[in-house]
């Protein structure tokens, strides 16, 4: 199926508003591209499918909602008759449609026959105690086998009283409006967080885990001698690269992305590198666009400099890698906070160590505005991209973040250019 992007007309990506935003958006440092829409108050969670009447389903939660063009416009939610809510979606090779989510107890599978009409009992993937399910990231290979990957954040067992692991007034502050502002929470204090692969070779009824769990164990330099201890590595994304390969790439706290490669399916996982994508402690998302099988990532690219200065996530970018990961090329900036420079790539520095914003980072540009959680489909030549805003607006004398939801509908030929 393919869905081409038609020229859409300002009013048909007129910005729906809740009473939560009824402050006006900051002011934009990245123009919205030609033939680009964006729809506000669309959730990053869940998933889209092209249906076979040639519309459009995104699922999320308990619900759904068509497109009859292209992505520039959504009906209201429908109730969705799932077993669970959905965390994610994708197409399988079969036509069936799988969703991944979880209940009180279970990471939970199930699957659609009829384009999401009746949906299967739910396949329970693992335990809730086992991990978190990255919904987003569950992926079918070329083979037929289905990859979730989960992880899980903390030692498992810690339960030590919150004023323990986080006393009152961690993290770090800026001044905003002359108002001091906390721009950095737990993600101040140094975290574990660990990955897992699961696999499922008979349509999701079954799953099994890799052994062990992936962290990394480099040196300053990147080398793998564990000179520096355990790196964290949670809130994975995998994509298939060539064969069976698989590679996987997380969020770390050493101001880079860090990856691991799987020769066999996600069977067996390479030792934890750090990668060549500067970045702040927050989550990418990693896709393979078809047909060509090139990598499509969306993070929030910084230098460590920039997340001294406490700008964590304040830049969201893409790139593109045509090698399976091996390097990195059509970097592009997709949004950008005031306050950092406006370039397409940051310069990598070292030491590999964990970098975080100083106690007090001083002064706060007035449109600073962060962007976080990207959520990628790829449906034919579209590329639909979910995520947050959030920005600093004023309550009366309090400063208040409040946070809002969006989706962009791109040609996919953008992000080569």
């Amino acid at each position: 199926m393919n869905h081409r992007l038609r020229t859409v007309a300002i009013a048909s990506a007129v910005l729906l508003f809740t009473a939560e935003h009824v402050s006006a958006d900051p002011v934009s440092r990245k123009p919205l591209p030609d033939g680009v829409v964006e729809i506000q108050d669309i959730n990053p969670n869940g998933g889209i499918v092209g249906l076979d009447d040639g519309s459009l389903m995104f699922a999320q939660a308990s619900s759904y909602r068509i497109s009859h063009d292209d992505g520039a416009s959504w009906s209201d939610p429908q109730p969705l008759q799932a077993p669970f809510g959905v965390g994610g979606m994708i197409r399988l090779q079969s036509g069936a449609l799988a969703i991944c989510g979880r209940n009180d107890a279970n990471n939970l599978f199930a699957l659609s026959n009829d384009e999401g009409k009746t949906w299967s009992e739910p396949f329970v993937i693992c335990p809730r105690y086992e991990g978190n399910v990255m919904h987003e990231s569950m992926i079918q290979m070329s083979s037929g086998r289905l990859l979730i990957p989960l992880y899980w954040e903390k030692l498992d067992g810690w339960n030590l009283h919150p004023d323990v692991m986080y006393p009152e007034n961690t993290g770090a502050f800026g001044t905003w409006k002359g108002h001091r502002v906390s721009i950095e929470g737990h993600g101040h204090v140094p975290e574990m967080g660990m990955s897992f692969v699961y696999r499922s070779d008979d349509q999701g009824e079954t799953w099994t885990k890799h052994p062990g769990g992936l962290m990394g164990w480099f040196d300053a330099e990147g080398n793998i001698n564990g000179a520096s201890g355990v790196t964290p590595c949670y809130e994975p994304t995998i994509a298939q690269t060539n064969g069976d390969g698989v590679l996987l790439i997380a969020r770390s706290t050493v101001g880079r992305l860090v990856s691991s490669y799987s020769p066999d399916g996600g069977q067996q996982w390479m030792a934890v590198r750090p990668t060549d994508l500067g970045a702040s402690e927050a989550p990418p998302l990693m896709v393979s666009v078809p047909p060509n099988g090139d990598l499509l990532i969306i993070w929030n690219q910084n230098s460590r400099e920039e997340i001294r200065r406490g700008f964590r996530r304040n830049r969201l970018s893409s790139a593109i890698s045509q090698d399976g990961g091996h390097s990195w090329e059509h970097f592009k900036t997709l949004e950008l906070s005031a306050g950092i420079d406006d370039v397409d790539r940051v310069p990598l520095d070292y030491p590999l160590t964990p970098v975080r914003a100083r106690r007090d980072v001083g002064h706060l540009p007035d449109d600073y505005i962060q962007f976080s959680y990207p959520n990628v489909d790829v449906v034919g030549d579209l590329v639909f991209v979910r995520y947050y805003r959030r920005w600093w607006i004023l309550e009366g004398d309090k400063p208040k973040m409040p946070k809002r939801h969006l989706m962009r509908v791109y040609p996919l030929k953008w992000f080569y250019q």
